[in-house]
C-alpha cells in the first residue's frame, strides 16, 4: 500500500473540507451583511416617510397630562395655576388636567404663551376633547380675548347651555347642548380671509360667518369645572378627513356645512391690479410742474426733481413696485410705480385726458378743500338742470328734428299729415318727481351710504365680483337688498335712456343720455359730500353744546371760603 499517496488524499480532503467551511461562513457572512444592508435601508425609508408625515402646520400640542408642557419641539409651554391631572377619555390615569373653581370667583386654569389672532395666523384650526361636570352655567374653556377674539364658550339657547365658537361681530356659532359628565370633542377652524368659522362638536358640523378682531398674544384655559385633554392648535384650515383622523371616528352630519368657499381672491386681484404694470423699457412725460427722484428705495430723501415735460426712461425695475428712472440729462434716481403714474403719462397718450383721469381718481379725497369747491359747482349744475328740464328737452327734441318726424305715424296717417306720437311719448318725458332725470345717481349714492353702515365688507365683495345678474353665492339679507337695488338702478338707466329716445330721437338722445349720465355721476359726488357735510355740521353742534354746557357749569360754581 503506497501511504505517500493516501496521506496526500487525506491532506487534499482536509484542505476540501476547510475551503468548503470557509466559503460557507463567507455565504453566511454576505447574507447577513445583506439582511443588515436591507433593514438599515428599510428603517431609514420608514424613518423619512415618517418624518415627511409630520405635519409642519402644528403650532402647538398641549397633552394637558395635568401641565401646561408644550410636544412640539420648536413650541413654548404654558404655566398652570391649581390644575390637577385626571383620567383622559380612555380611562387612563393622570392623562388629562382637571380644572375646577377656587376661592372666591377664581377658577384653576393655564396660560399659554401664544398669539393665535387673525393677524398672526389668517387661518387656524384648534382642536380638543373636553369634559363638562356642570352645565348650568356659562363656560370659556378656551379664550384668547374680548368677545370679538377667537374663543371656544358655552350660552344658552332654546333651554340649555351650548357648545359655542365665538364669530366675532357676527355673534356666536351655536353647537349641540352641552352633556354633563361626557366627553366630547370640540374643533374650530376660523378662516379670516373669507370671514367664516366652523364649528365641529363630536361627529357634527355647525357654520357660520365670522368678522374676528385681533387677540390679546395669550391663551387662556380653564374658568369651568371639568376636564380638558389633548390640545392642539394647527397653523391652516384643516380638511374634514383630517380632523376625523384626529377625532378618531367619522364626522357624518351637515358636512356639507364644512366646505369654505374662496371669496377673498378678489382682494388679492385688486391688490395686483394696483400695482403699476410698468415694465423696464417703458417712457414717460412728466404732467405736472415735478417729480421728486428719490436716492433709494422707499426713500424719503430726495436726490432730483424732474420738471414738466421731462421724459423718463424706465432703466429696471427694483422690486416691490420701485423703479430706476432716468431723464435725457442722465440722472437717475428711485421713484414708486404709484408716483410714476400719478405724475407722468406714457409716451403718445393725450396730457389733458391724462390730467382729467388723474383728477377724477380723486374726487372723493375730502381732505382736500378744492374737492368741495367742485361738489357745489356740480350742486349748482344739478339745480339748474333739473330746474330748466323743460327747456333742455326741447332743445334736444329741436336737434333732434324730433316735432317734425312721421317715422312713427301710419302710412294712411303720412298721407292725411296726421302726426301720432309714438307709445313712449304717452309715457316720456316723465314730469315728476322733478329730480328723476338724477334717481340712478342718488340712489346709487344711497346705496353706498347704507351699505356701508350695514356692512362693508359685503358691500366691497358685492361690487368686486358678487353683482350678477342672475343671484350666485348670496348667504345674506344684505345680498339680496344690494341686488335689488342695483337691479332698479339698472332699470332706470333704460328708462332714462327710451325716455332720451322719445324726446330726441336716436342721435340727439344718444347726447341727451350722455348728459344724464355726466348728471348722474355728479349727482353720487354731490350726494356723498352733502352727507358727509351734514355729518360734520351734527358733530360741530354737538362739540359746540358740549362746550357751552362746560362754560357755563364752570361759570356757575360757586365758591364758598370758610
Amino acid at each position: 500500500m503506497n501511504f505517500g499517496h493516501l496521506q496526500q488524499d487525506r491532506l487534499l480532503l482536509h484542505k476540501n473540507a476547510i475551503m468548503r467551511n470557509a466559503f460557507s461562513i463567507l455565504r453566511k457572512s454576505v447574507m447577513r451583511l445583506a439582511i443588515i444592508s436591507v433593514g438599515l435601508v428599510f428603517s431609514i425609508f420608514i424613518s423619512a416617510a415618517a418624518t415627511s408625515s409630520v405635519d409642519t402646520s402644528l403650532i402647538a400640542h398641549f397633552p394637558l397630562n395635568g401641565n401646561a408642557k408644550n410636544s412640539v419641539t420648536s413650541g413654548v409651554s404654558g404655566k398652570s395655576t391649581r390644575v390637577k391631572a385626571t383620567a383622559d377619555r380612555h380611562g387612563t390615569p393622570k392623562s388629562a388636567s382637571h380644572f375646577k373653581p377656587g376661592p372666591g370667583m377664581e377658577f384653576s386654569m393655564m396660560e399659554f404663551p401664544l398669539d393665535i389672532s387673525p393677524k398672526k395666523y389668517p387661518e387656524i384650526t384648534i382642536t380638543f376633547w373636553i369634559k363638562a361636570e356642570e352645565t348650568f352655567k356659562s363656560l370659556a374653556p378656551l379664550q384668547s380675548g374680548n368677545d370679538e377674539s377667537r374663543r371656544i364658550i358655552t350660552r344658552t339657547r332654546d333651554g340649555a347651555q351650548r357648545w359655542c365658537a365665538s364669530g366675532g361681530k357676527d355673534g356666536n356659532i351655536y353647537g349641540t347642548a352641552v352633556l354633563k359628565d361626557q366627553w366630547t370633542f370640540i374643533a374650530v377652524v376660523y378662516d379670516s380671509p373669507n370671514e367664516q368659522a366652523r364649528l365641529i362638536v363630536n361627529n357634527e358640523v355647525f357654520a357660520g360667518r365670522a368678522r374676528m378682531g385681533n387677540s390679546n398674544p395669550g391663551i387662556l384655559a380653564g374658568s369651568f369645572n371639568g376636564a380638558m385633554d389633548e390640545l392642539m392648535i394647527f397653523g391652516r384650515a384643516l380638511s374634514l378627513e383630517e380632523i376625523e383622523s384626529i377625532y378618531g371616528s367619522q364626522i357624518d352630519k351637515n358636512t356639507e356645512e364644512f366646505p369654505i368657499k374662496d371669496r377673498s381672491s378678489y382682494r388679492q386681484k385688486r391688490e395686483a391690479s394696483k400695482l403699476s404694470g410698468i415694465k423696464q423699457g417703458d417712457q414717460y412725460i412728466v404732467g405736472y410742474k415735478e417729480l421728486i427722484i428719490r436716492d433709494s428705495i422707499r426713500s424719503l430723501n430726495t436726490l432730483y426733481i424732474f420738471r414738466e415735460g421731462d421724459t423718463i426712461s424706465v432703466i429696471s425695475e427694483m422690486g416691490k413696485d420701485w423703479f430706476l428712472v432716468t431723464n435725457p440729462k442722465g440722472e437717475q434716481g428711485y421713484v414708486s410705480g404709484k408716483t410714476l403714474k400719478a405724475n407722468a403719462y406714457r409716451t403718445g397718450d393725450f396730457k389733458p385726458l391724462f390730467r382729467l383721469l388723474n383728477w377724477l381718481s380723486q374726487i372723493f379725497m375730502m381732505n382736500r378743500f378744492a374737492n368741495w369747491i367742485v361738489a357745489a359747482i356740480f350742486l349748482a349744475i344739478i339745480y339748474f338742470a333739473v330746474k330748466y328740464r323743460a327747456k333742455l328737452n326741447n332743445w334736444f327734441a329741436m336737434i333732434g328734428k324730433q316735432s317734425e318726424t312721421k317715422a312713427f305715424a301710419s302710412k294712411a296717417q303720412k298721407k292725411s299729415g296726421i302726426k301720432r306720437p309714438p307709445i313712449l311719448q304717452k309715457y316720456f318725458p316723465v314730469q315728476y318727481p322733478k329730480w328723476w332725470m338724477i334717481a340712478p345717481g342718488l340712489l346709487f349714492g344711497l346705496l353706498i351710504i347704507a351699505g356701508s353702515f350695514w356692512d362693508s365688507s359685503e358691500l366691497e365683495w358685492y361690487f368686486s365680483e358678487g353683482a350678477k345678474i342672475i343671484p350666485q353665492d348670496f348667504t345674506l339679507p344684505i345680498h339680496w337688498v344690494l341686488w335689488a337695488v342695483s337691479l332698479i338702478i339698472i332699470l332706470l338707466i333704460i328708462a332714462l335712456a327710451l325716455e332720451s329716445l322719445s324726446i330726441a330721437g336716436p342721435l340727439a338722445g344718444l347726447l341727451r343720455f350722455a348728459m344724464l349720465a355726466v348728471l348722474n355721476v355728479m349727482a353720487i359726488v354731490v350726494f356723498l359730500y352733502l352727507l358727509a357735510g351734514i355729518i360734520l355740521i351734527i358733530l360741530g353742534i354737538i362739540l359746540l353744546i358740549f362746550a357751552l354746557s362746560m362754560l357755563f357749569s364752570g361759570g356757575s360754581r360757586r365758591r364758598y371760603d370758610y
